[in-house]
């Protein structure tokens, strides 16, 4: 069967659900290392996290919407300070702060960002309308905007036989449209390259970035590719941005890169392990892969290796060239004439290249598709004291060619989960992992953390070894830190619930939470959420027992003792409401104003086409509805996010009769509100549309805020905010 156009809203939906769900881990995570870090600066303390088990040295890029700087948006400089003591390369562009930033193995590094002019060094960066160059490369652009050379200065070598274009190729299979390709169509010349007239200017020029901007337009559609090389180690990749308003159907769209390199066999990445596979034969030509693509010339001198961010397809038509293939709208002779439309619209990504001298292993290219993959992700902090210093990192392996797959708590015990795998197919003996602090105790367990046997640790260290692209799995125990943390403290606000928001099985509600009968699912409400360390206590969801607050501008008294935040849970109904609550002591009240997001429907989707109805005439079949496989699309509902942090969520919720209504989601979210010292109550608003499960007063660490988003922003043209993407 195929997926019908609802069910990727579905899909979608979900999808937006997990990226809300871990930005809040990753957030608090954050608040809980930073509280330990040095972050005493003269300017704004911005603490670095690097994902990855390896140091590496990146470009961090801070959006206006931050307020590092005063008078951001006119700024023209900063003065940028590292954990060292000494200032590194930044720079103004385009309204956002690039600089330069070296973070341990997954670590944390702290920044010193003040205002000024100036940058650290001598900028090894180039940059006109037809070339960048850095100290690894030196790339031409031809008159068409197509890169046509991309010179590796550490190999002394070309990377490219012809020019990098984006491709259009007729797409038309025999059958099932969303899945097959057919040979003859990928075999077949391209209909139209993109290529000139173009429209290319310098868009970024300074000791961090250089960038080159090309906007062309071909078959209908718009192509904005940003080419762009960095400062320091984050400069050995060549990395292309994409921008494209997609508007050309029966067919796919593929950047080719024609190599310098030829060899019949490839290298595809699989995240754990690689596989060769050889030039396109009509049987496999169309194949998938994770990250990267290599290809070393047959002598095994030198190579490049494709990195993507999010494109997993590609083909091999000849030993010399790599297609990565980015967007496909197929025509649709084998049926499912929804599929037709698919991925019309707007679309944003990235690929790059690297080259090698050796193979992809000498080179650690490997490294590279994980870079883009996991950028290094910035917080504004606030200016304490902390033990742990201006650099810290969790763990650190004493082996480039093992990778960390996973850092987690275990399930059911207080010891730490890290999963392990080697990345060159070769035994890697006597491999050292380090943590923060020594390790007292450890054992091998497999990925559902069942004990597998006992392992080896030596001097606080866990010692190891790897055969052919193994993955291993262990639980550790830690010694004592050195340095502590106050943990966070919680305490449930007294609530006089009012409304009956939850219904059991079966059972008929009268007013639900939307007063329309439809309600909560009582079997899913847990007696508490645990949010970013915070309690909230829910009252019983029995039948016929009040568990909400209907807000009515009532005023709760706040526990005694020392708080510097109060949590609300809560959602609303007929929409996302306006909501103004007030804390303080007396009549010295400061107003919080929020907005508080529906119970229901999607917190979010990307493009979603519309449809109109539309019957097929075929004998029997029944009328269609708007959503249906077969029905015409008429345009595209642009995309959106909410943003409120969601606490709890169900993938359905009871009707009047207590019948579950699947796919109907249902979502609490936690408000969080600043404390004045001395607060004594909390005013709710005056909006009988806002349901307040649970409120708590927390005692918490010193916020950090991301300085580029954590995830899609997807805000609406209106807003007048245009923040990229995030990976």
């Amino acid at each position: 069967g195929t997926a019908t156009p609802r069910s990727y809203e579905f899909a979608w939906n979900d999808d937006i659900i997990a990226m809300n769900q871990f930005a809040g881990v990753l957030k608090n995570a954050t608040e809980g290392v930073a509280a330990a870090l040095e972050t005493q600066t003269k300017g704004v303390p911005i603490v670095i996290f690097n994902p990855l088990n390896i140091g590496r040295e990146e470009v961090v890029e801070a959006t206006a919407e931050a307020n590092l700087l005063p008078g951001w948006r006119g700024a023209t400089g900063a003065r940028v300070i590292g954990p060292d003591g000494k200032a590194t390369p930044a720079q103004m562009s385009n309204g956002k702060l690039l600089f330069v930033t070296k973070v341990p193995s997954v670590g944390y590094a702290v920044y010193d960002v003040q205002p000024g002019a100036g940058s650290a060094g001598t900028s090894l960066l180039r940059v006109s309308e037809n070339s960048l160059e850095n100290q690894f490369y030196r790339v031409q652009l031809n008159r068409d905007g197509d890169v046509s050379s991309i010179f590796d200065k550490s190999i002394n070598r070309e990377l490219l036989a012809a020019p990098v274009r984006l491709a259009i190729s007729y797409d038309n299979p025999e059958q099932w449209p969303a899945w097959n390709m057919d040979w003859e169509q990928e075999q077949a010349a391209p209909k139209a390259y993109v290529g000139g007239p173009a429209k290319i200017r310098v868009v970024e020029n300074g000791p961090v970035r250089v960038a080159i901007e090309v906007v062309r337009e071909a078959a209908g559609s718009r192509f904005v590719q940003t080419i762009r090389l960095s400062a320091g180690e984050a400069g050995k990749r060549v990395e292309f941005v994409n921008a494209i308003d997609w508007n050309t159907r029966e067919s796919n769209l593929k950047a080719t890169f024609p190599l310098a390199a030829s060899n019949r066999m490839a290298t595809y990445n699989w995240d754990i392990g690689t596989i060769e596979r050889p030039t396109a034969e009509p049987k496999k030509f169309e194949v998938p892969s994770r990250q990267w693509i290599d290809l070393t010339d047959m002598n095994g001198t030198f190579g490049a290796t494709i990195l993507t961010d999010c494109k997993n397809g590609s083909d091999k038509p000849n030993d010399n060239t790599i297609r990565l293939t980015l967007i496909r709208t197929p025509g649709t002779r084998g049926g499912y004439a929804d599929q037709g439309t698919q991925d019309i619209g707007h679309h944003e990504f990235t690929f790059g290249i690297a080259g090698h001298g050796g193979d992809w292993r000498d080179g650690r290219t490997d490294w590279q598709g994980q870079f883009l993959n996991d950028p290094v992700i910035a917080f504004q902090a606030s200016r304490h004291a902390g033990g742990l210093g201006r650099a810290f990192s969790l763990l650190r392996v004493d082996n480039p060619r093992v990778r960390v797959l996973a850092l987690k708590k275990a399930e059911q015990s207080d010891e730490i989960i890290v999963r392990i795998v080697e990345l060159d197919g070769k035994p890697q003996p006597n491999v050292k992992v380090r943590f923060g602090a020594p390790i007292t105790a450890a054992r091998e367990v497999n990925g559902q953390e069942q004990p597998l046997g006992p392992a080896k640790v030596s001097a606080g260290v866990l010692v190891t070894s790897f055969t052919a692209y193994q993955p291993r799995t262990f639980a550790v125990k830690l010694a004592a830190s050195s340095v502590e943390v106050a943990r966070v403290r919680s305490e449930p606000v007294p609530l006089k619930y009012d409304v009956v928001v939850a219904s059991d099985n079966g059972s008929h509600s009268i007013g639900g939470f939307d007063g329309k009968g439809n309600a909560l699912p009582a079997e899913m409400l847990p007696e508490e959420i645990e949010f970013n360390g915070i309690q909230f206590h829910l009252a019983s969801a029995a039948k016929g027992a009040a568990n909400a607050m209907v807000a009515h501008r009532q005023t709760l008294a706040l526990p005694s003792g020392v708080y510097n935040r109060v949590y609300v849970l809560a959602s609303s109904i007929d929409g996302d409401q306006k909501a103004t609550f007030k804390t303080g002591q007396g009549v010295d009240l400061s107003a919080h104003d929020l907005a508080i997001q529906d119970w229901g429907g999607f917190i979010g989707q990307w493009d979603d086409r519309e449809w109109v109805a539309k019957d097929i005439p075929i004998e029997g079949a029944p009328g269609k509805t708007e959503h249906d496989d077969y029905a015409e699309m008429t345009g595209i509902k642009p995309g959106y996010i909410k943003r409120a942090d969601l606490a709890w969520y169900c993938s359905h919720r009871h009707d009047a009769e207590g019948r579950n209504v699947p796919y109907a989601y249902s979502y609490l979210f936690a408000y969080p509100i600043d404390l004045q010292p001395g607060a004594k109550s909390i005013q709710l608003p005056d909006n009988d549309k806002i349901r307040i499960l649970a409120i708590s007063v927390a005692q918490e660490n010193s916020e950090v805020s991301p300085v580029q988003p954590l995830y899609d922003m997807l805000l609406p043209p209106e807003s007048g905010v245009n923040m990229p993407s995030a990976r």
